[in-house]
């Protein structure tokens, strides 16, 4: 097995020698250049080839990559988030979105007085800034108090 893999190696080596010299008496050092470049690529093919590595690591399907902090099943719980930090950012977004949902949550609870603070102060203007952290903390405390 020896003797074959060392005329396997004189055969490739002798080989490649040939085609770098064709390649440099074909276009001399751009020849030369394409033709080593053509030979690297088919040794690192042939060595990854052969050459075994270690396995692979299982990949994890998506249900069960999970995000630490989201509680499980309640899925909802990402949608009412993002709400939140686009309240912050678009007044547009807090009133015709995260608005309604507080007035619904407020009337399930039984808090329709939470549901005035929801109400912001101002002029209606959609392309104005979301709602402060001041103000969303302030809301969502009167909808969790006595």
């Amino acid at each position: 097995m020896n003797g074959r893999r060392t005329l396997a190696v004189a055969a490739t080596v002798t080989g490649t020698a040939a085609a770098l010299v064709a390649g440099y008496a074909a276009a001399s050092a751009t020849g030369l250049i394409d033709v080593a470049a053509v030979a690297t690529l088919g040794v690192l093919i042939a060595a990854r080839g052969t050459l075994r590595g270690q396995e692979p690591r299982p990949v994890r399907h998506q249900r069960q990559r999970r995000d630490p902090g989201r509680p499980p099943d309640f899925p909802a719980y990402a949608k009412i988030a993002s709400d939140l930090e686009w309240a912050r950012m678009s007044r547009r977004h807090y009133e015709r979105v995260l608005r309604p949902r507080l007035a619904r949550l407020a009337a399930t609870l039984g808090r329709e007085d939470a549901a005035a603070i929801a109400s912001l102060s101002g002029p209606a203007d959609d392309d104005a800034p979301g709602v402060d952290l001041a103000t969303l903390d302030r809301i969502i405390t009167q909808l969790e108090g006595p």
